[in-house]
């Protein structure tokens, strides 16, 4: 994309988008199946689990996984922002996900709505995180041919 960019290709540029973009949706689609209908799989991909994990895993790792089919776009949004000379758009995305909204979720949703709900700071997190992002890119799209042409 950043070649393009720079080859003021704002066409091309487009057409990757909806390529990536597409494989942002398959893959989050994909890893939130999974999690979503073979929980334990990741549970013992990670540790090898005692019969209690293996009762309460499944739950957290559902409600967790929501956070799956975002979570691909949002990671793209970055290298999108940075390919088009955008760096606030991209240290945004990647400072509210990876800190400042997660951090906030995960201390004031237990007090909120309780101690189960601190599984669903990441799927609100890549929520909010999506919005801005899709706002973002949506706008820095559309003016991609008046910033090509100066």
């Amino acid at each position: 994309m950043s070649t393009n960019f720079g080859a003021r290709q704002g066409k091309r540029i487009r057409e990757i988008l909806k390529c990536a973009l597409a494989t942002a949706a398959v893959f989050g689609l994909i890893w939130t199946a999974l999690a979503e209908f073979a929980p334990n799989l990741f549970v013992r991909i990670f540790m090898t689990p005692t019969n209690t994990i293996l009762k309460i895993a499944p739950a957290i790792i559902r409600s967790y996984s929501i956070s799956f089919l975002l979570l691909p776009f949002n990671i793209f949004s970055t290298y999108y922002f940075q390919a088009l000379m955008k760096p606030s758009a991209s240290f945004i995305v990647s400072v509210s996900r990876g800190v400042v909204i997660s951090g906030i979720l995960i201390y004031l949703l237990p007090l909120i709505c309780g101690a189960d709900s601190i599984w669903f700071a990441m799927p609100v997190t890549e929520l909010i995180v999506g919005i801005f992002a899709a706002v973002m890119m949506t706008r820095y799209t559309r003016r991609l041919d008046v910033e090509i042409e100066k």
